[in-house]
């Protein structure tokens, strides 16, 4: 972590200058950089990224420069508003580790993936790809147009044909989209509660009758409190009540690509039928 490393700077007019247009409180922003827990990755031109900081509920990438001992800090924005920007460092996100994870990798195995899959937050399409080389057709969503450029590119490269789109999972209602299966390796966890409640209104809207969400986020057994939030087993449940069933629900990991290097770290895998 980044403030294990450096001493950030206060710098007040930098703060106002920089962060009045985002809405972040320069306060906040600074108590967040100097007092909470994040994971950081290198980004361009000498920058470091901070991601898994939180401020009332919203997310925020912060992005700072190192001055021999210190970091100054030189933005901070709503990671939602401004989601492509995990994707155009000079390494990728912490989540998007190159490969699926490894929960999916077993449910593709066990012919889960099968009918018409969509990928939610498909990032660089790791998840949409392995679906769609295993028979599915697939479609992939994510906010971010670098990456689902770089998904198409990878479908290109190898011959799969997927759909991918640049596309908010919330606006899924105003869509003409019917999904057996979906996948969600960790969208539901980003979202405050507002946002949730509606997240799992769209999901009911998109499947169908007897399909599938299968759900990844992360685990309240995680220690800390960096990253997106953690879930405990009931609150999970009580996100999907009228109209779902859960057929299972598992003590699980993600694989995160963290400074020190690829991390498993605890999570929730959730199977949900569409009743």
């Amino acid at each position: 972590m980044l403030h294990d490393q450096f001493k950030v700077v206060r710098d007040s007019d930098l703060l106002e200058d920089r962060f009045a247009v985002d809405g972040v409180s320069p306060e906040e922003v600074r108590e967040a950089v100097l007092d909470r827990p994040y994971w950081s990755a290198p980004g361009r031109d000498g920058t470091t990224i901070l991601y898994g900081l939180t401020l009332a509920g919203r997310h925020l990438l912060v992005v700072v420069i190192a001055e021999g001992d210190e970091a100054r800090i030189v933005s901070a924005r709503d990671m939602k508003a401004s989601w492509d920007a995990s994707y155009t460092g000079d390494t990728p996100p912490p989540w998007d580790i190159g490969r699926p994870q490894p929960a999916i990798v077993r449910l593709a195995d066990e012919g889960r993936l099968a009918g018409r899959v969509l990928d939610l937050g498909c990032g660089t399409g790791e998840h949409a790809l392995l679906a769609a080389g295993r028979g599915a057709e697939v479609t992939g969503m994510d906010l971010s147009p670098t990456a689902i450029a770089c998904a198409r590119a990878k479908a290109a490269e190898r011959g799969v044909s997927v759909r991918f789109e640049v596309a908010d999972a919330l606006d899924l209602p105003r869509r003409a989209l019917t999904a057996d299966t979906v996948i969600d390796s960790g969208v539901f966890h980003v979202f405050d509660d507002a946002d949730r409640a509606r997240y799992v209104t769209a999901l009911a809207s998109t499947l169908r009758p007897g399909g599938i969400c299968y759900l990844m986020c992360f685990s309240d057994q995680e220690p800390g409190d960096w990253g997106p939030r953690r879930f405990r087993e009931d609150e999970l449940r009580a996100a999907f009540t009228d109209g779902w069933t859960f057929e299972s629900l598992t003590a699980d990991t993600f694989d995160l690509n963290l400074i020190q290097g690829v991390t498993q770290v605890r999570a929730w895998l959730a199977v949900i039928r569409r009743d």
